[in-house]
């Protein structure tokens, strides 16, 4: 029987205008929305640009055919991305929003709580009736933990199965290794509700090389974001005062996890004298029980499993982004079940890479989600 896939990382398209048209007249330089030009989409806060997306950008990994079976038809439409979806052999996704990973760039506290409770009220009627398919992560207010703490207890009691904070944290806000994180760690802990990082949501210069080698030098220095927030929250304590926390890092990797952990524990020892607080566990063992990494093409991150922990990582197609997967995720799933592709672990063990431990993180009934249908009010719209 085919294996049951899960994605670690997808995303939802809000409407272009769903901030600007809800956000009152005083915040309007602080509304996210998009602008077409020509050949591209603009993100913009308020009057601000943030980034260019071309308008061809995935061609160069599907062609300008108009074959369905190539091009990402569900961006915008549910029936069309449950399409793509089987087309492409997942089960079930976590989707975290696409106008919404610009939210680290508001700094005005009352702009991003509104921002915060808009998304989650639309993202949680849009997958209405398909929450076991579709498990959207809620943002939170970063600025101010108050605000944070009653974002996250509303979206709890909603129903959300997931937490969302960003890659990176303005100098206005508590950093990763601030106590004031353990409230909502404690929180989500007491709830089983896991805490997702999405990679480029934070307050960051996604461009900071320009030249010879930037594009893909940008991109690949990406993931010293989620080093960052993991050694933070490891090393300070937060993650060991919270152990049954659980922190889900989307579109970073997953082959590197292994070496932090004992880059950590080396720091640890080696630097004992000045090291506070002083853990319960080595950061390595809070790592393997508390950490998870979503690998999307990066099969060595398989290499280090048995060593590493199983549950540590899981499999993500970033849809319906171009550095995904789509259209070529079954031939990906299928390299991972080969065990020529991958020795060393079980055909059990690949089945939770897969999709396993994601049932158990989100709380996901798999035959709901295999067999969920489009509502017919969403048809409708």
């Amino acid at each position: 029987m085919r294996p049951f896939v899960f994605s670690g990382d997808a995303h939802l398209a809000e409407p272009s205008d769903l901030y600007s048209s809800k956000l009152p007249a005083h915040l309007q330089q602080w509304a996210l929305h998009t602008e077409a030009e020509e050949k591209s989409i603009v993100i913009k806060l308020g009057e601000k640009p943030l980034m260019k997306v071309w308008k061809d950008f995935h061609d160069h990994k599907t062609g300008k055919l108009e074959s369905p079976d190539v091009k990402r038809l569900g961006g915008r439409r549910l029936d069309l991305r449950m399409l793509d979806m089987a087309r492409d052999g997942v089960d079930a996704e976590l989707v975290f929003p696409g106008l919404g990973l610009a939210a680290g760039n508001i700094l005005d506290r009352e702009a991003l709580r509104l921002t915060c409770r808009i998304y989650n009220d639309w993202a949680w009627e849009y997958t209405d009736e398909l929450h076991d398919k579709l498990v959207a992560a809620a943002m939170v207010p970063h600025l101010d933990m108050d605000d944070c703490i009653a974002e996250a207890e509303r979206a709890i009691a909603m129903g959300f199965r997931a937490i969302m904070i960003p890659s990176v944290l303005p100098p206005e806000a508590p950093q990763y290794n601030d106590p004031a994180w353990d409230r909502l760690f404690a929180l989500c802990a007491s709830h089983e509700v896991p805490i997702c990082i999405h990679t480029a949501t934070g307050y960051k210069n996604l461009r900071p090389l320009r030249g010879p080698g930037a594009a893909a030098f940008n991109y690949t220095t990406l993931m010293c974001d989620a080093i960052n927030a993991i050694a933070l929250l490891t090393l300070s304590g937060i993650l060991d005062r919270n152990p049954a926390a659980k922190l889900v890092l989307s579109e970073y990797g997953g082959g590197w996890l292994f070496a932090l952990g004992e880059r950590m524990d080396e720091a640890y020892f080696g630097h004992a004298p000045m090291v506070q607080p002083k853990l319960a566990r080595l950061p390595s063992q809070i790592v393997r029980e508390q950490v998870v990494l979503c690998m999307q093409n990066d099969l060595g991150a398989l290499k280090t499993l048995r060593e590493q922990g199983v549950e540590t990582v899981i499999f993500a197609t970033d849809y319906p982004h171009s550095e995904g997967t789509f259209p070529y995720s079954q031939e990906l799933v299928a390299r991972i079940l080969d065990d020529t592709q991958t020795p060393g672990l079980t055909r059990e063990e690949k089945e939770a890479v897969l999709g396993g431990t994601a049932i158990k993180l989100f709380k996901i009934d798999p035959d709901k989600a295999r067999n969920a249908k489009v509502p017919e009010k969403s048809l409708a719209a």
